[in-house]
């Protein structure tokens, strides 16, 4: 109710963002931010349109541009690699942990060479980044550390809150993410001159007025500088996002709550095992994605993409294989990119086949992942996952013989 209550408040106001003539209050935006900067222990947020434009304007406001290079994890969404891609940078590609499913830190020590300018350190499905070798890494290479937590809101290690870690980190509030309100994004850091950049990249050059708000005027500040863009997050969605903060710590307790009881069951099932790091504190990790990796002989045989489609079928619920690795990720087609095409020599370096990602590879096509919105539930959920695999386990004979499915 709190949330359509204050939809119809922005709604009647006639402010509906914060490149509006304002009212004399502070907007839901600015609120918001606020908010979400206390919860994960900033000094500062920059509330934005997307992901996406929070991890474009965190790469912009530390200088990456055309030639340098940023190291990505070599599975993760796409829009980790592109946004790098679409600046003229040079994304390098590294395998992933195993045991994680996240960066592992010493591919990062490998690739990295004198281009090298930052590393992006994301947390992927119910994993937590090794933040504390990445920035060790960091430190000692003099390289950016930007975290992205998209998949990780409300998770923290035994150093802090996710998200408190490198110069800046981004959140994602895409529709499937833990806090979501549709779209929606957010960069933080504690440093008061990137977060005058990032508010000029994301506003047009402009940043929040800290003038006493007048009834009728904009509550921006035209102060320029740099070449910016209207990536400004909407009231509406400001006002969705201050009543999901509220939930978001309760509700990562319950998933956790069952994500303990899915683990014990699988543990009796065997053959399929729930993929989490080993990271303190242990109870420190959320469930975005919740990643099963088939164990043995029988559920290898009927593969990812067939198990997701039957688990699918039998939970009522979005199963799916993992991201596929960046190397081979329809969707990730930096070779189209203008920066990348007009660049002498960039062609080359940025050409996502150079990159072996054999852990990646392998975690692609023996895991599967189930939503979030699987452990929202209670313990017969919980159960239905496991008898539901059982029951597949049964007829691997049947599953494995039917077409796999289209892979990239």
């Amino acid at each position: 109710m709190l949330a359509q209550r204050m939809l119809l408040d922005v709604l009647h106001s006639q402010t509906w963002t914060i490149t509006a003539r304002t009212r004399k209050t502070n907007s839901y935006e600015k609120r918001f931010g606020e908010s979400f900067a206390q919860h994960v222990k900033r000094r500062f947020a920059v509330p934005c349109s997307s992901g996406t434009s929070a991890l474009t304007i965190a790469l912009q406001a530390m200088e990456i541009g055309p030639g340098d290079e940023v190291i990505v994890p070599g599975m993760t969404w796409v829009a980790c690699a592109s946004a790098v891609a679409h600046l003229g940078a040079v994304p390098v590609l590294v395998d992933i942990g195993p045991q994680s499913l996240c960066m592992a830190p010493a591919a990062v020590e490998e690739a990295i060479s004198p281009a090298t300018k930052a590393v992006l350190g994301v947390h992927m499905y119910s994993s937590r980044a090794d933040l504390r070798q990445l920035t060790d890494i960091c430190r000692r290479r003099g390289l950016t550390l930007i975290e992205d937590a998209s998949q990780a809101h409300g998770a923290c290690l035994a150093d802090g809150p996710v998200g408190s870690f490198g110069a800046i980190s981004v959140f994602s509030f895409q529709q499937t993410k833990l806090l979501t309100a549709g779209e929606g994004g957010i960069a933080v850091t504690d440093d008061q001159n990137i977060y005058e950049r990032l508010q000029k990249f994301r506003a047009d050059g402009r940043i929040y007025n800290e003038q006493p708000l007048e009834g009728g005027f904009y509550d921006l500040a035209d102060i320029g500088g740099v070449l910016g863009r209207n990536l400004c997050l909407s009231e509406f969605h400001a006002a969705i996002l201050i009543e999901g903060l509220q939930r978001l710590d309760r509700e990562n307790l319950h998933r956790a709550a069952m994500a303990a009881e899915l683990e014990r069951g699988l543990v009796d099932l065997g053959g399929v095992e729930l993929v989490r790091d080993q990271l303190s504190p242990r109870g420190g990790a959320t469930f975005y994605k919740i990643p099963l990796r088939l164990d043995d002989e029988a559920f290898r045989a009927i593969g990812a993409e067939r198990l997701a489609r039957a688990l699918s079928a039998e939970l009522n619920l979005a199963v799916e294989p993992l991201d596929p690795p960046l190397n081979r990720h329809p969707l990730y087609q930096p070779l189209t990119a203008p920066l990348v095409t007009r660049i002498p020599g960039s062609s080359e370096r940025v050409d996502p086949r150079r990159y072996p990602l054999p852990a990646a590879l392998d975690a692609w096509h023996n895991c599967v992942a189930l939503p979030h919105s699987g452990l929202l539930g209670g313990l017969p959920e919980v159960e239905a996952v496991v008898t539901a695999l059982n029951k597949i386990r049964r007829h691997a004979k049947v599953l494995s013989a039917l077409p796999p499915g289209r892979r990239p």
